[in-house]
């Protein structure tokens, strides 16, 4: 049993079943041995040798995309003489390093007023942020990023300016693995899913029970989901951390933009008959698992976002909606097709027998390798059909103006 294993078991021996909320939490976020703290082994989790992908990863256009967005919304601000982007959940820093290279490339005045912080999962100090911080560094500064205008910070909190931010707090597939409680139909009741010890097997196992708080109980109700209607056994995922995380997002923001990509829906289309067992996932290795209790620590643990709960939350402390999209139709508005095409242009002269002999060959399917990557992302069925919320505070009529919003909302 591993060291993260053995840890949760004895908390249960001790105080009993614990919530899956609290089984996910440890799993993903322990300071040890959590997943998104490198394991205990410093192991990176993300990326083509970890256990998924983002859509940072397929090319730095998805980023400069998005660049794009922030400068507009710089603009909107009437261009103050400082921007602050804020990143929870920035991971390797991807989406930081084509943010700074499409600004000193493109707007080199909004670069002037750019400052950038990225609020790491792994806490300062262990061999997986280490590694990234290192590494961004040195990707800033071949590009020519003044050192302070980017800094780390330990959670959102500290990555908040104290007075207010002015700017955009920018996330990318974060809410998707805050932890979640979950609950069972039965009758007319909900029951909750704890996470026991089979003592004589050795191995987490599901105990349900009666709801941990009157909010996991009231969750379904409050964004009218009508499950009492639902056959018996159906599941689904109560995430209240998302609501608390943007309570914190919004008491941060002064004057300014909150943009959230994720997967997920509104709660109406979220909690649907069809979804019996809800939308829990386990990913390792790029590939889709079904035993989340397994191995806590060493697999991602993930559930479809709550899209409503986000935006009622906001609205609730005076974050306004300017939009939900999907990312194809937030990256159509921003020109990502267009960007597609300008690097399928085959640039070099020559005739065709070149393109197909020699270095030409590499380059020519190198350029159609990376067209079918970045297709990826305007995919409906695939990243294209992420859900792509902006909330802002201070900037009436900003729906209206975004590039980003200018296509069909979701």
């Amino acid at each position: 049993m591993r060291e993260l294993s053995r840890i949760l078991a004895a908390r249960i021996h001790q105080d009993g079943p614990i919530t899956f909320a609290d089984f996910m939490a440890d799993a993903l976020y322990h300071p040890s041995y959590g997943y998104y703290v490198g394991s205990g082994e410093g192991r990176e989790p993300v990326g083509w040798e970890g256990d998924y992908f983002t859509s940072g990863d397929l090319h730095p256009l998805w980023g400069e995309s998005l660049a794009k967005q922030l400068h507009q919304m710089w603009d909107l601000l009437g261009r103050p003489a400082r921007f602050d982007v804020v990143e929870p959940g920035a991971g390797r820093g991807l989406l930081a390093r084509d943010v700074w290279r499409w600004a000193l490339r493109h707007a080199p005045d909004w670069a002037t007023a750019l400052h950038y912080t990225l609020a790491d999962r792994a806490p300062t100090g262990t061999p997986l942020h280490t590694a990234r911080e290192t590494r961004l560094a040195t990707e800033l500064a071949r590009l020519g990023v003044p050192e302070a205008a980017t800094s780390w910070a330990v959670g959102l909190h500290d990555a908040l300016p104290t007075d207010g931010l002015t700017g955009c707090i920018v996330s990318n597939e974060l809410a998707d693995a805050l932890p979640v409680h979950i609950v069972e139909k039965h009758g007319d009741d909900l029951r909750e899913i704890y996470v026991g010890i089979n003592r004589t097997a050795g191995r987490f196992v599901e105990q349900p029970g009666e709801p941990s708080s009157p909010e996991v109980a009231a969750y379904l109700d409050d964004y009218r989901v009508p499950w009492r209607g639902y056959p018996d056994g159906w599941r689904a995922e109560v995430c209240l951390e998302a609501r608390a995380w943007m309570r914190q997002i919004a008491a941060g923001v002064r004057r300014g933009f909150v943009l959230t990509i994720d997967y997920g829906d509104t709660a109406r289309r979220l909690y649907t008959p069809h979804r019996r067992r809800g939308t829990l996932a386990a990913y390792s290795q790029h590939q889709f698992g079904d035993r989340p209790l397994a191995h806590p620590g060493s697999q991602d643990l993930t559930a479809h976002v709550n899209f409503s709960a986000l935006i009622l939350t906001g609205r609730e402390r005076g974050l306004r909606l300017a939009g939900l999209t999907t990312q194809a139709n937030f990256l159509t508005g921003l020109g990502f097709r267009e960007g597609i095409a300008a690097l399928g242009r085959y640039q070099t002269p020559g005739t065709v027998h070149a393109i197909l002999t020699g270095d030409s060959q590499i380059d020519y399917l190198r350029r159609v390798s990376q067209r079918n990557a970045l297709s990826v992302l305007l995919n409906p069925a695939g990243l294209g059909g992420f859900k792509v919320l902006i909330q802002q505070r201070g900037v009436p009529g900003a729906g209206r103006q975004l590039l980003g919003l200018r296509m069909p909302h979701a």
